[in-house]
């Protein structure tokens, strides 16, 4: 005779709580033996492994009613076809966290390098990024329509950035501190691995001067820049005349005094094969 095991004994074996195997045994998906003398539920082997068999549809996240679903038909077409819908959902979700941990990393080598205490400036590739929207003096109404139509992935991954001009003046190139147009970005990377389809408007993987700047009350000024120029100028690195600023508040968007940029300039094409490995310079 099989041994048999009290609904207590039950639950402390398989980490649940009494209430839980009762809803189970309510809900039709395990089947306790009754003890005739006494009419307690007794447990077999084969009742802990139907509450097993809940708990592992439970982690897929499948539902009651699903479950007993499978249990009622007996359909393994069904159940197979289940089965799948939940490995596509548990690999998007992979990919979603692949994605979410490559973001801490990034955010955490940037707070290492804010916290050397020192502004480097080296050569980076600017990844190729979906524009999702973009903000000039006219399209106001537009901005607020696509806020309002953004997915959870886009809000968690996208990246405000703003573009600048720089003149060519006889001393070399000038910030000129008025923004062209401020865009929301997804590095179209992390968006194909999120499934999510290519925007009609990108920018296009580059290579350029990057530099991580401290903005004093989060006012981008000449100062932030004159670094960089030097450099090129010194170096003899042909710069294009605009300049792409990804704001990094480290804290709040309110709080002024934890509030940082990257820079990026781009090479000209002339430039962009031979310094396609980043190299470090400090200033």
């Amino acid at each position: 005779m099989d041994r048999m095991f009290s609904i207590s004994q039950v639950a402390q074996m398989l980490g649940l709580g009494i209430d839980a195997v009762r809803f189970y045994e309510k809900k039709g998906l395990v089947h306790p033996q009754v003890n005739p003398k006494n009419r307690y539920r007794m447990y077999s082997v084969y009742q802990i492994m139907e509450l097993l068999d809940v708990g592992y549809y439970r982690g897929l996240g499948m539902s009651i009613e699903q479950i007993r679903s499978i249990y009622d038909q007996c359909d393994e077409e069904q159940l197979m076809h289940l089965l799948h819908q939940k490995r596509l959902e548990t690999e998007k979700k992979i990919r979603y966290e692949q994605q979410l941990l490559k973001r801490i990393e990034h955010v955490e080598s940037i707070a290492a390098k804010i916290q050397e205490m020192g502004e480097s400036i080296d050569i980076q590739t600017f990844p190729q990024s979906d524009i999702l929207f973009e903000q000039r003096e006219d399209s106001l109404n537009r901005y607020l329509e696509e806020v309002l139509g953004m997915d959870h992935d886009r809000y968690i991954f996208c990246q405000l950035a703003r573009e600048f001009p720089l003149w060519d003046t006889p001393l070399g190139k000038k910030l000129n501190p008025q923004s062209v147009r401020t865009m929301l970005l997804l590095n179209r990377e992390t968006a194909k691995q999120l499934g999510q389809q290519q925007a009609q408007n990108t920018i296009p993987q580059m290579t350029a001067l990057h530099s991580i700047v401290r903005l004093k009350n989060a006012d981008f000024r000449e100062e932030n820049v004159a670094p960089m120029l030097r450099f090129a100028q010194k170096e003899g690195i042909h710069l294009q005349n605009k300049l792409l600023m990804t704001e990094i508040p480290m804290i709040s968007y309110t709080n002024l005094d934890h509030y940082y940029a990257e820079l990026f300039i781009p090479l000209e094409e002339e430039d962009q094969p031979a310094m396609t490995s980043p190299s470090a310079a400090r200033k």
